[in-house]
């Protein structure tokens, strides 16, 4: 190649770079280096081609060798700089933009870099203050926009963070990375709908886009849509096989739809070799184990979660949830108190001291409890309770209420309705019939018998206490075990029930006092109790008989089956 010919041949490189035709642009430069090493310009253009190809060592030596050439070159020194902060080396980064900006003030590029290299050393707000040089020399240079917006929302600043999204899609509205960025702030100001489209906006520009996918997987799983959660998270793994986080969230779901324990299990301990002490993937493992039953495995994985952050509330009261099924009373009833010393739920904490007897009970369970508890047993709930207990007390009170209510038809209200076992049962003297429950995966276990009119999602003392509905029979079975004062649920029932309506009701059975919470962590009641309450609120006792409820660990667990008519 002659002198006349390399000419050329830059030139025509520098064309082919310009249109994105890297590849042939790469050829032509690297012909031009075989004939003319000292070539000036082209180690630094080819090292720009290389480095937006991946090769990050090699565009670092070739852009270094053009600075031997010629070591006042600010593009050059911009262009290896951002090549140094992708290679993690953000001091030596910061040093070549000084010296670019020393060169050429106004290098808006030279800035951008140099905002960047401060973000990736976690110095958000010096940062910004670079991105703003970088925006006031050139308004639409959307990477610096994108970057400065990325640096708000780690401040935690999501509605300023928002507005630099926006502004950056004005420049560049077809940027998947921008779309992606602008859902994370939107679901961290709780505007998740919002927040799933913009993710959705990304997928649509970029479909192979492995941080999109997890983030509208996110999305899912915070609308309850678990099974297409799952699907998103394991594109992104298909995608990007060593993405801890896809791993940790994909084992989440997978829990949350009750799948295997043994496949969550995996892809948390996948995520552990990927990133040791990845602290969700620790706590997550914990929970599983505890739900397996493995306790004492549990147990380490909670005390490690603790040794990287002691003040874990939740894990102190998880850790106290294993040392309790471990016969370690005294160490669980310590757990329980340093997470409450630590800010944890008090009510959760009180509760667990209580149920083991270092506590006054208090006079209900917390419904944070009672949610997650029968959330995660919705879908087996049936087959469990029925099947493995033995449950049998909603057969029991239809039995005693139905020949006292009459042929009907009936408005009907269903405390605590869970998964819908009472509504078959009613259905032959059903006018209406409305469902109250705290659990959203009951309420969606119930929904497909299609026997309700209504279905809500309630609390069920605060449900009775501000509804204007009246009913003829009310009926609650297996709840109190969750309630222990019964006296506001008496006085909500008497207000809803239309004339001479019906309560009926099971309990578990005590018989010392009033009420008692058990170890079980469940409520039981004394009939003397029960009669006491149906007269203070308006009640004849028709019907107050012992009956078994279920089984616990093979033994009838004894309890009375009642029915109270207003007057």
């Amino acid at each position: 190649m002659t002198p006349t010919e390399a000419d050329a041949a830059f030139a025509q490189a520098i064309e082919l770079q310009q249109s994105g035709q890297l590849d042939p642009a790469r050829a032509l430069y690297e012909q031009i280096l075989a004939a003319f090493p000292a070539y000036l310009h082209v180690p630094h253009l080819l090292g720009v081609i290389v480095s937006q190809q991946g090769d990050w060592f090699l565009a670092r030596r070739l852009i270094e060798t053009s600075l031997q050439l010629q070591a006042s070159d600010p593009d050059a020194l911009a262009n290896l700089a951002w090549v140094l902060v992708n290679l993690g080396l953000h001091d030596k980064a910061l040093a070549r933009c000084d010296q670019a900006i020393a060169l050429s003030p106004g290098h808006a590029r030279a800035h951008l870099t140099r905002g960047m290299a401060l973000r990736m050393a976690g110095q958000f707000e010096p940062a910004i203050a670079a991105f703003e040089q970088a925006l006031a020399l050139k308004p639409d240079l959307y990477e610096a926009l994108n970057y400065r917006g990325q640096c708000l929302h780690r401040l935690g600043q999501y509605a300023q963070a928002l507005e630099t999204y926006d502004l950056a899609l004005q420049c560049e509205p077809g940027n998947a990375d921008v779309w992606n960025n602008r859902g994370s702030s939107l679901t961290l100001l709780d505007r998740h709908d919002e927040g799933a489209a913009s993710f959705l906006q990304a997928l649509q520009l970029q479909p192979a886009f492995p941080e999109a996918l997890f983030n509208h997987g996110l999305a899912l799983q915070q609308a309850r849509r678990f099974d297409e959660a799952l699907a998103r998270y394991e594109q992104a793994l298909r995608l990007r096989p060593q993405y801890p986080e896809a791993l940790v969230h994909r084992a989440f779901a997978l829990q949350a739809l009750r799948r295997s324990t043994h496949d969550s299990l995996a892809s948390l301990d996948r995520a552990l070799h990927l990133r040791p002490g990845y602290f969700e993937a620790l706590n997550g493992r914990a929970n599983v184990l505890g739900q397996m039953e493995q306790y004492a495995e549990a147990l380490e994985n909670y005390q490690a979660v603790l040794r990287i952050k002691p003040d874990f509330h939740e894990a102190l009261i998880n850790q106290g949830h294993a040392l309790r099924e471990l016969g370690r009373l005294d160490e669980a009833a310590d757990s329980y108190r340093e997470a409450l010393r630590c800010g944890g739920d008090a009510q959760a904490g009180l509760f667990a001291l209580a149920a083991m007897g270092r506590e006054a009970a208090p006079p209900v369970a917390p419904a944070d409890y009672i949610v997650s508890l029968f959330d995660g047993y919705a879908d087996r709930f049936d087959d469990h309770l029925v099947g493995k207990l033995q449950y049998q007390a909603h057969e029991r009170l239809c039995e005693a209420l139905l020949p006292l209510a009459g042929p009907g038809p009936h408005d009907i209200l269903d405390l605590g309705c869970g998964t819908g076992l009472c509504a078959p049962l009613l259905q032959p003297v059903t006018r209406s019939l409305v469902g109250v429950d705290l659990s959203p995966g009951m309420l969606d276990a119930a929904r497909p018998r299609g026997l309700y009119s209504q279905l809500l999602c309630r609390d069920v003392t605060e449900f009775l206490q501000d509804q204007d509905q009246v009913f003829d029979l009310v009926v609650s079975t297996d709840v109190f075990i969750y309630i222990g004062d019964l006296q506001p649920v008496f006085a909500g029932v008497r207000r809803g029930l239309r004339g001479a309506g019906l309560f009926g009701f099971s309990i578990e059975a005590c018989e010392e006092q009033d009420f008692v919470l058990r170890p079980t962590r469940r409520y039981a009641q004394s009939p003397a109790y029960i009669r006491r309450l149906a007269e203070q609120h308006g009640f004849e006792v028709l019907h107050l008989a012992p009956s078994v409820i279920r089984k616990e660990n093979g033994v009838d667990t004894a309890g009375y089956i009642a029915v109270l008519k207003a007057h």
